[in-house]
């Protein structure tokens, strides 16, 4: 069939090709295109999860020996969508596309795979051929022919708008990020093909580092959407890097200076720098073969270019005509019925030594490239250091052992937190144990409930936990509650149902999840959402699994769920209540408030936490914290800020108000400290000194001086 591609011969251009770690998948997809009904495939999921992967691995299964004969029987066909559309002609376009339905249509189990059905649908709308789509949607109800429609996610609402009937005749089957050693398996097996292609040997290490860094770390950096397409590109772009420095210097070359400059005893060291000097100098004559066959794998390729034109230009030239008749075998006969001229076949003959020449300087040249890159191995180092290049963050920190950060965690936690010792430790150790513990248990990895006075510290610590837990700050992901309060917020999280407006868009909270399935999950002021949204949280809490309003289940078993509510404010903020006796009141208030199956899913109650009132000793505490902040900031134009502990107490008992919280004094600081001193900057741009900073308790303000 024109513009479209047969299975087997689709999938000879992808030699060695293995499916793996994809066999439930697989399984399932079989099972969908063997039914009589809603046999035709959505095959939904991110871009790089590996979707034209599993159709590939369809095709490739039909050889399977115990492959069902209801699979092996399908006539699989790729449509070349490219091919199809780049005449530009609508009219053409049309009579084309209609060539290939009937085509399809007269192929007994005929199945047609379009990989980019984005794409196809705004082709087809662009050529003046929107009812492309219909067209196919009359087969597959006709029962006449399969399809399988690949899909990204973030453009699946587009492709349902365009026709009811997409959601209706087709099976959505959502292909998954994998896991685990599945998703290992997977890497493994691609990274053999990296290896051949750089010619690099891989570390195990580098695989499971480049799986653990772009798992932790979702934002997308250019490495793609989803894994494992994470993963491989962190790999390629590593082994590309790593070819890169080694071919400058060797690492056995890298290796022996440092040796030598560590080495302390003279003879051995001797020894390290006559191995060095031997090195250098094979290394230096190997490099010099590799340019040489290089140049002349250039030089050659050029030449051939330049006997190609002249063979062109030779074989346009017009032969004279003869002045008598010819011989039967005269030169005219010969050039007539196909056979060159003598200049023709001169070049020809200048073309094939040539290529000869070019082949075999090809061939020693790989057997060099293959000698220099002989003792290279691309280890877990160097895919830290390039994903460190790619993200902007330090080295070091990307190389942090997880289990050293689990340890470090309560402590961590309580450099930020101040005055909540109770609930970081209950926090911290709970988290351990999600971690490394080995129960399979439903439900995300955590959730917490926390209660207690503003701005003593329970988004603080949400924030500390995508920090010390995730890696990054900016794996929070907030959302406000009080954006919830409408009895159709239930639609914003999970989407919109069938047929109501906005249904196309899915939910905010499932696709939020579906893009970062690690990280942590803030839900501030709880008490303002409508009832009917805990029916949602009741799953989530319990499952640990959400199915959107399309059908795609989003999996929450990697986050960490923080809420956080306002519950029992006027009992905290009443000085004349302890702070136990304020939570007992609070606790009454929630009971209240709250079904207790939504209260019971946060770990039996153990997880809800009460935040006490901060003193004015953990006030102080904050303060000293933030004009730390301000001298780190500050410490490359080389000026301090200089404050007494008597200075802040006194800003402290001045300033504090509990029903702010410690918002409220870094807030002071920023409008009324921290202007002086930019302003002092903007002024004086080249001046280095310190401020002196005391505070007026009669006018209550800071009083600065600055000293050169």
């Amino acid at each position: 069939m024109k513009h479209t591609v047969r299975g087997s011969e689709y999938l000879a251009d992808f030699t060695n090709f293995k499916l793996k770690g994809r066999d439930a998948d697989l399984e399932r997809i079989s099972s969908i295109l063997m039914r009589k009904t809603s046999n035709s495939l959505l095959l939904v999921g991110p871009a790089g999860v590996g979707t034209s992967a599993l159709m590939l691995g369809l095709q490739a299964s039909k050889s399977d020996p115990e492959a069902p004969f209801d699979i092996v029987s399908k006539r699989l066909f790729w449509l070349d969508t490219d091919s199809l559309f780049a005449s530009g002609d609508g009219a053409e376009i049309n009579s084309d596309f209609q060539k290939i339905l009937r085509q399809l249509e007269a192929t007994t189990e005929s199945v047609l795979i379009i990989e980019n059905t984005f794409n196809f649908i705004e082709a087809a709308r662009n050529t003046g051929n929107p009812h492309f789509i219909n067209a196919l949607n009359l087969l597959v109800r006709k029962h006449k022919t399969q399809v399988i429609l690949e899909v990204r996610d973030e453009q699946l609402t587009q492709v349902l708008k365009w026709h009811s009937d997409v959601a209706e005749a087709y099976t959505l089957y959502d292909v998954r990020e994998p896991v685990g050693t599945i998703l290992q398996e997977i890497v493994s097996e691609v990274s053999i093909g990296l290896s051949d292609f750089h010619k690099v040997k891989i570390d195990d290490s580098a695989i499971l580092e480049a799986i653990k860094l772009t798992s932790k770390y979702r934002d997308s950096m250019g490495l793609g959407g989803a894994q494992p397409a994470r993963a491989i590109s962190l790999l390629d772009r590593a082994l590309s890097s790593y070819r890169q420095q080694s071919h400058r210097k060797h690492p056995i070359l890298a290796k022996l200076e440092l040796d030598i400059q560590n080495e302390t005893d003279r003879a051995k060291s001797l020894e390290l720098q006559s191995k060095h000097l031997q090195f250098s100098k094979d290394w230096d004559v190997l490099q010099t073969e590799i340019r040489k066959t290089y140049k002349s794998q250039r030089d050659g390729e050029e030449l051939l270019f330049k006997l190609h034109d002249e063979l062109e230009t030779a074989r346009k030239k017009k032969q004279p005509e003869p002045e008598m008749p010819a011989a039967p075998q005269s030169f005219a006969q010969l050039a007539g019925s196909g056979l060159d001229s003598p200049e023709v076949a001169k070049i020809n003959t200048n073309i094939r030594a040539i290529e000869a020449e070019v082949a075999a300087n090809r061939e020693r040249h790989n057997e060099l490239v293959s000698i220099a890159n002989r003792d290279l191995l691309l280890d877990s180092k160097a895919v830290v250091s390039e994903f460190s290049k790619i993200s902007g963050i330090a080295a070091d920190k990307l190389d942090a052992n997880e289990m050293e950060n689990l340890r470090n965690l309560e402590s961590n936690l309580l450099s930020r937190i101040f005055g909540q010792d109770h609930a970081v430790k209950h926090i911290a150790n709970s988290i351990k144990v999600a971690k490394i513990d080995d129960l399979d248990e439903s439900g995300p990895a955590a959730s917490y409930l926390l209660l207690g006075p503003s701005g003593v510290g329970k988004t603080e610590i949400a924030k500390a936990l995508a920090q010390y837990v995730v890696g990054d700050e900016s794996a929070l992901v907030r959302f406000d509650m009080s954006e919830y309060m409408e009895k159709h917020a239930v639609a914003k999280l999970i989407g919109a149902p069938p047929g109501y407006e906005g249904f196309e868009a899915g939910g905010i909270l499932t696709n939020t999840v579906r893009k970062k399935p690690v990280g942590i999950y803030l839900f501030d002021e709880i008490e303002k959402a409508h009832p009917d949204v805990f029916n949602v949280f009741l799953q989530i809490l319990s499952d640990g699994r959400l199915t959107d309003n399309i059908g795609r289940t989003v999996d929450f078993s990697e986050v960490i769920i923080i809420m956080t509510s306002n519950i029992g404010q006027p009992y905290y903020l009443d000085v004349n209540l302890t702070d136990e006796q304020a939570q007992a009141y609070a606790t009454e208030e929630l009971n209240k408030t709250y079904r207790s199956e939504l209260l019971n899913r946060f770990n039996g109650r153990e997880n809800i936490l009460h935040f006490n009132r901060l003193g004015i000793d953990n006030i102080k505490k904050i303060i000293k914290r933030e004009i730390s902040k301000l001298n780190k900031a500050y410490e490359k134009r080389g000026l301090v800020i200089s404050i007494t502990d008597e200075t802040i107490t006194q800003f402290c008992e001045c300033h504090y108000d509990p029903t702010r919280g410690a918002r409220g004094l870094p807030g002071y600081i920023k409008a009324n400290l921290r202007p002086i001193i930019v302003n002092h900057i903007l002024e004086n741009p080249e001046q280095t000194g310190t401020f002196d900073v005391t505070f007026n308790a009669e006018t209550k303000n800071f009083v600065v001086e600055f000293k050169q």
